[in-house]
C-alpha cells in the first residue's frame, strides 16, 4: 500500500482524547511515536497496529486524523483472499454461522468493499473501528468532572492528564500481552510483544523499512515448541505461561471460548481467566478492564497500591499487597469512582508514570491543559 495515502478524519474534540497518554501509557504495547522527516515540529503522530491494520494517528483541535499504511482483509467465513480479486463481490451470508473474527476485531465484517483502490473497505468501517477502540461514545469531559468531584487526588491529577481514554482491545492480544507484563516495564513488554508478532503473527506490510505484523492466533502460540523458542527469545518463565494458556484456550474452544467470555459478568469472567496458567487476579483484571468491557475492574499492582494510600491511609504501614488488601483497594476505588472506576484508575496510573512526569517537567507540557481550561471558560 502506498505510503502517500491521504489523511482521513472523524470529529473528536481535543479535550475528549489525548493520544500520547492513551497509547503509550501501558494499555497497549503496539504503538510508538512516529516522526517522518516532513513532520512539523509542533505536530505529534503515532504509528501502531490494531484490527489487522497499520495506523498512523494525529490530532487537531476538532479531529482525530488517521492514515492507513497497511491492512489485511477481514478474516471471513469463506476465507476468501479479497486482495487478489479484481472485482470483489459483496459479502454473502453463509447460513447462521457466526464469524468469530468479530470477537477480536470488535466489529462485524463489512458488507461491501471500497471502490477506488486506496482502501479495502469504505471509510465508515475504519471510523467504526476507531470509535470502538477509543470508546468515543463516552463523553470523557463530563466523566472527568464527575471524577474530580469524587476525590481531590483525581482533581490534582486531571489538570495535566486530561482525556486519557480506556481502550477497548482485542481480548486475545490483551490476554497474552499481559502475561508478558508480569514483573516487567513498558519498554520490555513492548519488545516482547513485538517478538511475538514478528515470530508468530502474519506480516501486514513493510512501511519505511519496518515490517508490521498482526498479533498471532491462539493456535500459533499453543505448539509444543513455542515455550522453548520463547525462552530463547528472552521471555523467561513467561514462555511457559504463554504456551500453556494458549494450549488450554484451544481445548476450551479458542475464539468460541473468548466469545462466551465476553458475555459473562465481571466476577464470572474474572474467575474464568484466573483458571488459566500464569494469570492471577491482577492480569485477569487488566483483561476484564481493557478488552471485556468491565470498566469497574481494578488491576492492583504495587504501583496502584501506592496510589491507593491517598484513599486508605492505613496502607502506609504496608509494603506488600496481600490478597485481602487487593480486594480492599479495588473495592475502595469502586466506592469512590463508581461503575467506571477502572477507567479513573487508568488516568491516575498514567499521571504517576515516571516517563510522563519527567517529560512534563522537562518540556513544560501544559499547553493542552491550558487550552482545555480556556474552552471551559468559554462554555461557562
Amino acid at each position: 500500500m502506498a505510503a502517500t495515502i491521504k489523511w482521513r478524519s472523524l470529529l473528536c474534540d481535543y479535550n475528549q482524547l489525548q493520544l500520547k497518554a492513551t497509547l503509550l501509557g501501558g494499555q497497549s504495547f503496539r504503538w510508538k511515536n512516529y516522526k517522518p522527516t516532513a513532520l512539523d515540529q509542533h505536530e505529534t503522530e503515532f504509528i501502531g497496529v490494531f484490527a489487522n491494520i497499520v495506523w498512523v494517528l494525529r490530532q487537531t483541535e476538532r479531529e482525530l486524523q488517521y492514515r492507513i499504511v497497511g491492512e489485511q482483509p477481514y478474516p471471513n467465513k469463506a476465507n476468501r483472499d479479497v486482495t487478489k480479486s479484481p472485482s470483489p463481490e459483496p459479502q454473502q451470508p453463509l447460513g447462521n454461522v457466526r464469524n468469530l473474527a468479530e470477537v477480536r476485531l470488535k466489529v462485524a465484517e463489512p458488507s461491501e468493499y471500497a471502490t477506488g483502490g486506496e482502501l479495502l473497505y469504505p471509510a465508515s468501517y475504519y471510523e467504526q473501528l476507531l470509535r470502538i477502540y477509543f470508546r468515543l461514545d463516552v463523553d470523557l469531559e463530563q466523566q472527568y468532572q464527575q471524577w474530580i468531584r469524587c476525590h481531590e487526588h483525581f482533581a490534582n491529577s486531571a489538570t495535566k492528564f486530561y482525556a486519557v481514554r480506556q481502550l477497548d482491545q482485542d481480548p486475545v492480544e490483551n490476554l497474552f500481552c499481559f502475561i508478558c507484563s508480569q514483573n516487567n516495564n513498558i519498554a520490555r513488554i513492548s519488545d516482547m510483544v513485538e517478538k511475538l508478532c514478528r515470530n508468530y503473527g502474519e506480516k501486514i506490510c513493510e512501511h519505511e523499512g519496518t515490517c508490521y505484523y498482526n498479533f498471532p492466533s491462539v493456535s500459533s502460540l499453543a505448539g509444543p515448541t513455542v515455550e522453548g523458542q520463547l525462552r530463547e527469545l528472552g521471555f523467561g518463565y513467561r514462555a511457559k505461561y504463554i504456551q500453556r494458556s494458549a494450549e488450554k484456550i484451544l481445548q476450551l474452544g479458542d475464539l468460541e471460548w473468548f466469545r462466551q467470555l465476553c458475555q459473562l459478568d465481571y466476577k464470572a469472567a474474572h474467575k474464568e481467566l484466573v483458571s488459566l496458567p500464569g494469570i492471577g487476579p491482577k492480569v485477569a483484571d487488566c483483561i476484564c478492564l481493557m478488552s471485556l468491557g468491565h470498566l469497574q475492574a481494578i488491576p492492583v499492582d504495587t504501583h496502584v497500591f501506592q496510589l491507593a494510600k491517598h484513599y486508605l491511609p492505613a496502607l502506609n504501614i504496608s509494603k506488600n499487597v496481600t490478597d485481602r488488601q487487593y480486594v480492599t483497594v479495588a473495592d475502595k476505588f469502586r466506592e469512590v469512582y463508581g461503575p467506571y472506576a477502572g477507567w479513573a484508575q487508568t488516568v491516575l496510573f498514567c499521571s504517576d508514570l515516571r516517563q510522563f512526569r519527567e517529560r512534563s517537567k522537562r518540556n513544560g507540557e501544559r499547553e493542552n491543559s491550558s487550552k482545555l481550561k480556556k474552552k471551559r471558560k468559554k462554555k461557562g
